[in-house]
């Protein structure tokens, strides 16, 4: 649906026309095997009705306009069969549906009004031609599991409900029109009373650069990123340039920081903003799942969205309400989005195919009029990657199967998880899985696609992680099918399966150049072009935007410790001198934070610690650490003469600001390169085959050293702060490695002995 409030003009599909709904209905999606059950009925009855010689036609063009509230809605789709006989036009819509037919006609309108909404389009379409003399039209109802088929005529009311939902549509818009007009009025603020001066040039620069839709803002932690990409985004909305705001984020603790720093520029009532949570978090025992119930419930408690936005409604409070209201949270959330100004998510609500439709089908959606902010930018390859990648295992397949059957679902679905459990059961350890083992993979996911068309499973009424599971079977067939260089298959330990993708680029491109304004931030960009590249993006239509952040090149001074090797084989040997220097640094400067690429490693040289120096203050970072547990744990572990042992990569090594003016000094013990698997080596050859200079370092070196800036870049957040760092391991004196440091750490010297690291230690 795309609504242009100059023109008064909205161009829609006709199915989006019939599916609108700005309440608990907003944004519904179809499942890919009901549309593939869906295609294969379609397809089905269009070959009974072509058998018939009675002059039927299929997936004929249609389009119409409909005038509501001086709003114009120009609609266009295709009806599925389409017969014209001296000027009389009959209709059919196909459609499946669960749950047994037949059934009374009424109770059919009712649970399905958008069926007949669809097709009183297309009635209305044929009654405005002048050839036409009369019109009728039927909704035939498909049950996939039968194969029932009951055809119900479109009534006398349909024209009359056919208005209604465009003025429905067009109050929308309205809607949409005098949002326009409130942000056209958006007060400018500046976050800070008295920002700095680097951060105000850095605003002009961001709108000196607008006219470029693709651009990446390149500014170090601490710099004020966010509230400056904030700022940025709201004139474009106040411009009237752009008409929603999206800022996507890989975790959901920055989250939660955006929302913080987007309050200080406009309140709730002058800027409706959302954040949107996973959906798991908004499960509630209870909830109906009934629509006539929900949508009933819905009314009875009044929610209006656009209120609950302007309350500045959280997570809490939108639970708390679907509780009293019994409406599931989560689609009160949805229907909030679609009323937000500004909608603040994870990079999954807009690159996981499993995710996207949250937000795709949501009233009104339209990409190309809105400005996207990507935070953490670095991160957005690895993570759209994870998305598009596939994992099976024989065990959980084989409990989904058993759940199926003690909830009474087809037997054909039980059998058929029960032999795609087998075959994962005696796939062994493997870099790759064997060609005929591919094969048998395929016929496996060919055989689920069959099932799903003709045996589909009604999800809403079957234990949800068996019917997850038996989804994830459906997605492997066209993931098979697709594959390419981009892709592996195999086995990272016996009875498993793993599809994964190498470069997630072509993905990211689309995505990113979908929308009218598109704003990357990182501060480790990686070497120029480097994340262009990684994006799917041409370097040269990446408009480069770098903050100056003069304090922070005179902040850290930066030594590289030449006498201990931290690779996985020879780390063990090292131990002791890595807690010797961890213990020297605390006894002189404490407290250290230790960063180590793995808790293991972490764990081990703190337990030759404590048995070195019983007495030294040892804190490990703790798995699965909240916001509020990272702020105690630190709270509590900094004292002077500590040692913090941290993850390179973790919650406090990356994205919570925490550690700033905190900690004087900071050992990174290892680049924290990733594991040696088939998965990275996949990668690393796949940039050898595209004529890379050194695919080792774009595997392996770039990823870790990328951890290792972020981690450094938490430790200096404003003028005044410094720290010393010692990055302790001989390989970060390589020049591969050295030239990953971001330029702020300067030109480390080495320390080769343990005179010139004491030096270092005493200047």
């Amino acid at each position: 649906m795309r609504i242009d409030t100059k023109a008064w003009r909205i161009d829609l599909s006709a199915q989006s026309f019939a599916t609108f709904r700005p309440g608990p209905a907003t944004g519904a999606s179809v499942p890919a095997w009901r549309a593939e059950a869906g295609r294969q009925w379609h397809e089905t009855l269009r070959q009974q009705a072509e058998s018939t010689n009675d002059g039927w036609q299929f997936e004929v063009s249609v389009a119409c306009e409909i005038k509501s509230l001086g709003w114009t809605l120009a609609i266009a789709g295709r009806a599925d069969q389409w017969r014209e006989t001296n000027g009389d036009v009959c209709i059919r819509e196909i459609k499946t549906v669960l749950g047994g037919l037949p059934r009374a006609p009424g109770k059919l309108r009712e649970r399905y009004p958008h069926h007949f909404l669809q097709l009183a389009v297309y009635c209305h379409a044929a009654r405005i031609r002048p050839e036409v003399k009369s019109v009728t039209g039927e909704v035939v109802f498909v049950d996939p599991a039968d194969g029932t088929v009951q055809a119900v005529a479109l009534d006398e009311m349909a024209e009359q409900a056919l208005l209604s939902q465009a003025e429905a549509i067009a109050a929308h818009a309205e809607n949409r029109r005098e949002s326009h007009a409130r942000l056209l009025a958006l007060p400018d603020r500046l976050p800070f009373a008295d920002p700095r001066p680097e951060w105000l040039t850095a605003g002009e620069e961001l709108e000196a650069s607008t006219g470029n839709p693709l651009r990446l803002f390149v500014a170090p932690t601490g710099f004020g990123k966010t509230s400056s990409s904030l700022r940025h985004g709201l004139s474009l909305l106040r411009s009237g340039r752009a008409g929603k705001l999206m800022y996507v984020t890989g975790k959901g603790t920055g989250q939660l920081q955006v929302i913080t720093e987007l309050r200080r520029l406009a309140t709730s009532k002058e800027l409706r903003a959302v954040v949107l949570r996973p959906r798991i978090e908004h499960e509630l025992e209870g909830m109906p799942d009934d629509p006539t119930d929900i949508r009933r419930n819905w009314a009875k408690a009044g929610i209006i969205p656009a209120k609950l936005l302007e309350q500045g409604a959280d997570l809490g409070l939108v639970r708390q309400l679907g509780r009293m209201a019994k409406v599931p949270p989560w689609l009160i959330t949805k229907a909030m989005v679609a009323e937000a100004d500004v909608v603040i998510c994870d990079y999954n609500y807009l690159f996981s195919p499993a995710q996207r439709p949250a937000l795709e089908l949501l009233p009104g959606w339209f990409e190309s009029d809105h400005v996207l902010i990507v935070d953490e930018a670095h991160n957005l390859p690895e993570r759209v990657a994870e998305c598009l990648s596939l994992s099976a295992n024989a065990t959980a397949v084989e409990d989904a199967a058993n759940e199926l059957a003690t909830a009474q679902a087809p037997r054909q679905w039980i059998d058929a998880l029960l032999a795609w459990s087998a075959f994962l059961q005696r796939l062994p350890k493997a870099d790759a899985v064997d060609p005929d083992d591919r094969l048998e993979a395929s016929g496996h996911a060919d055989r689920f696609i069959v099932l799903a068309a003709e045996h589909p499973l009604d999800v809403d009424t079957l234990p949800e992680r068996a019917a997850r599971v038996a989804m994830n079977a459906v997605l492997w067939q066209a993931r098979l099918e697709s594959m390419d260089a981009g892709w592996l298959l195999w086995s990272p330990e016996g009875s498993t399966l793993h599809l994964d993708c190498l470069t997630a680029a072509k993905t990211i491109g689309e995505r990113l150049q979908q929308q009218a304004h598109t704003l990357l931030l990182t501060g480790t960009p990686g070497p120029r072009g480097a994340l262009a590249a990684d994006c799917g993006l041409e370097p040269e239509n990446l408009v480069r935007i770098d903050a100056l952040a003069p304090w922070r090149h005179e902040a850290y001074r930066v030594a590289i410790d030449g006498r201990v090797d931290t690779r996985y084989k020879t780390r063990e040997q090292h131990h002791a001198k890595t807690a010797e220097t961890l213990a020297q640094l605390a006894e002189a400067e404490g407290p250290v934070a230790a960063f180590f690429p793995s808790y293991k490693y972490a764990e081990s040289v703190a337990a030759v610690l404590k048995a070195t120096n019983p007495r030294a203050l040892i804190a490990t970072q703790p798995r699965g650490l909240r916001p509020d547990g990272m702020s105690r744990f630190l709270d509590q572990s900094l004292q002077p003469g500590s040692i913090l042992c941290l993850i390179v990569g973790g919650a406090l090594g990356e994205g919570i600001d925490l550690l700033g003016g905190r900690i004087g000094t900071a050992v990174v013990i290892g680049p924290a390169l990733p594991e040696v698997n088939a998965l990275q080596e996949a990668r690393r050859k796949m940039f050898e085959q595209a004529g890379a200079e050194d695919p080792f370092a774009l595997a392996y070196v770039r990823p870790g050293m990328r951890k290792v800036n972020q981690a450094l870049g938490r430790l200096v957040r404003a003028p005044g702060q410094s720290a010393r760092v010692l990055l302790h391991c001989r390989r970060f004196g390589a020049e591969t490695y050295r030239a990953a440091l971001s330029p702020e750490y300067g030109d480390p010297e080495v320390l080769v002995d343990d005179e010139s690291f004491l030096s270092w230690l005493r200047s």
